[in-house]
């Protein structure tokens, strides 16, 4: 590995020009104008810059002439991707595209975004803990977070005594059968998806606030169930559909912060440019976003309002949880598969 940048430039520059070429004409002419074997390597070339941009971010960034090759790296990349991605297989139907997009690429999109999806979710997270250690410490904070009504019918729920805990025979068919919140919650979550990436376009301002303000609201709602001693039969009514959910957010969040480094760090492109590159990655992110929420719509519909045991329905949510870390793992299995993801 080259010690220095110069080394670095000196030992990839060959491949850098080759792919900048590629992408020039690409976007001069479209993709019609390479040949297979041109777009293959097109792709090849897009890959290889992308670990060449991954290790230029570890090793050199710290340096002015490295901080300027990432830059520059960078621009190339996301010129490449827009390329990349707009060449579905011409004999696959859209329904086959969609799914191989399903399959591979939308992972794919999730592992080249990880940072920013990462970050989006500790502006979810942290605050929900904040919110729900405060309002669990001192309910008189729970106003500050939580619609009275909502805390009302919370407290109605407590007072049936419908949950006392962990198995058991605990009568809960009162709840399952009019799962009120966690349909208010599902419908905020779908709002505070798309939102969250629109607001991209504020340099990422309203898109923290928004997944800030969420996860206040999560956590305080946690605190007020466990206060009034239902906090396992919450959890088994938001869970099932609600880690497909959460997930969902944190990457519309990211989606969102994808645009909004394009704002404030566009590169050596103009900022027109880097946003119409982002809105391309965004753009897929999102699709992928849309997708998970239908899932969480119909384990909505056909787990959470079922008298299937708490127990049960938990189990059922740490199962999405494992599903979600695997699929996020999968990657293509041929060079085909590639030119989507």
């Amino acid at each position: 590995m080259p010690r220095t940048p110069e080394q670095f430039v000196l030992a990839r520059r060959a491949s850098w020009q080759r792919l900048e070429e590629l992408v020039e004409r690409a976007q001069n002419s479209r993709l019609g104008a390479l040949s297979d074997d041109e777009i293959h390597e097109l792709g090849t070339l897009y890959r290889r810059a992308s670990a060449d941009l991954a290790r230029a971010q570890t090793r050199y960034a710290t340096t002015l002439a490295g901080s300027e090759l990432v830059r520059s790296l960078n621009a190339l990349v996301l010129r490449a991707h827009a390329q990349v991605y707009s060449a579905p297989p011409a004999q696959d139907s859209p329904l086959a595209s969609l799914w191989q997009f399903l399959i591979y690429g939308f992972p794919a999109a999730f592992r080249r975004h990880w940072r920013a999806i990462s970050v989006a979710a500790l502006l979810l997270f942290l605050p929900g803990f904040g919110s729900y250690f405060a309002v669990w410490t001192n309910p008189q904070n729970t106003q500050l977070f939580v619609p009275q009504e909502v805390v009302r019918e919370v407290e109605s729920r407590a007072k049936k005594k419908l949950v006392t805990g962990w198995g058991g025979n605990t009568n809960y068919s009162g709840v399952v059968k009019s799962p009120e919140i966690s349909s208010q919650i599902t419908v905020n979550n779908v709002r505070v998806s798309f939102i969250a990436v629109a607001l991209g376009i504020t340099a990422g301002i309203g898109t923290a606030l928004v997944l800030i303000s969420n996860g206040l609201l999560i956590g305080a709602l946690a605190g007020v169930a466990t206060n009034s001693n239902v906090d396992f039969l919450f959890w088994s009514v938001i869970l099932p559909h609600g880690v497909i959910e959460l997930t969902a957010i944190s990457i519309a969040g990211g989606a969102g912060l994808v645009l909004a480094r394009a704002i404030y760090a566009p590169g050596e492109i103009s900022r027109r440019e880097a946003l119409k590159l982002a809105g391309t990655q965004a753009a897929q992110l999102v699709l992928g976003v849309a997708a998970m929420l239908v899932i969480a719509g119909l384990i909505e519909g056909f787990i959470t309002p079922t008298t299937l045991p708490p127990d049960f329905k938990m189990f059922f949510a740490a199962l999405t949880g494992v599903g979600l870390l695997f699929y996020f793992s999968v990657k293509p299995k041929s060079s085909q598969s590639a030119k989507i993801s």
